[in-house]
């Protein structure tokens, strides 16, 4: 199985929601099983508070205009909210 790579702000300001939401999909079962198998290491945590970051901008934004086109096509670091 390939090793999973991890979201970063950097790079998710590259890309888009409909982009984003298979990567977050993807790491946020690796992390349900890292803490529920209780295999957290120390370190985790800042990798953990960054896929949280990434991952409530993503699908809860602060902006209201969810329902224009920019907001699924246009990448997160351009519309200003990551």
């Amino acid at each position: 199985m390939p090793r999973l790579k991890r979201l970063t702000i950097e790079e998710a300001r590259t890309l888009t929601r409909a982009e984003l939401l298979p990567r977050i999909e993807e790491e946020q079962r690796y992390w349900y099983q890292r803490i529920h198998r209780c295999m957290m290491q120390p370190g985790d945590e800042q990798d953990f508070k960054t896929f949280n970051d990434i991952l409530h901008i993503t699908t809860a934004p602060y902006r209201s205009d969810v329902l224009q086109g920019d907001y699924w096509a246009k990448p997160l670091g351009e519309l200003g909210e990551l």
